[in-house]
């Protein structure tokens, strides 16, 4: 009787995604295995054990076969939101994301400043401010481009 030994079928493992929350990540594995796809964490009882880890361990890694990337990914990304227009269309909603733009330098790496409006805890920030010989300039937005706070 002879029994032919076949090798079994090279595939590769990847790490598709990880997630600083572990139950973040647990909502993936469980997407992805309800669209058929195999996958499994890794790290999840030790960034369960504590926070502090996550950083330092890579956080919870989701792990998937090599094939299956553009799936996973299809499966994964987020739905388009519609928002109801006049008229009864429905629209995909505009990226309001990169709506502003830097006056100086026209980049949109601009974001808004909550702690720089005045507000409930304006005297604290100014406070702060002073202390740190920072002035308080009262600008509310900031571009990472070229630094100009307007």
């Amino acid at each position: 009787m002879t029994t032919e030994f076949t090798p079994p079928k090279s595939e590769n493992i990847i790490v598709f995604d990880s997630y600083y929350e572990p139950l973040a990540a647990h909502l993936a594995r469980t997407q992805l295995e309800a669209a058929g796809i195999p996958c499994f964490l890794t790290n999840e009882n030790l960034v369960s054990l504590n926070r502090m880890y996550s950083p330092v361990a890579g956080g919870v890694r989701l792990h998937i076969y090599q094939r299956d990337a553009a799936r996973a990914a299809e499966v994964l990304r987020p739905p388009v939101v519609m928002q109801a227009v006049r008229g009864g269309l429905a629209a995909p909603a505009a990226d309001t994301t990169h709506a502003l733009t830097c006056p100086r330098c026209g980049s949109p790496d601009v974001v808004f400043d909550a702690a720089a409006r005045p507000g409930a805890a304006h005297w604290f920030v100014a406070l702060l401010s002073r202390l740190r010989r920072y002035p308080l300039q009262g600008r509310a937005h900031h571009c990472f481009h070229c630094g100009l706070n307007f």
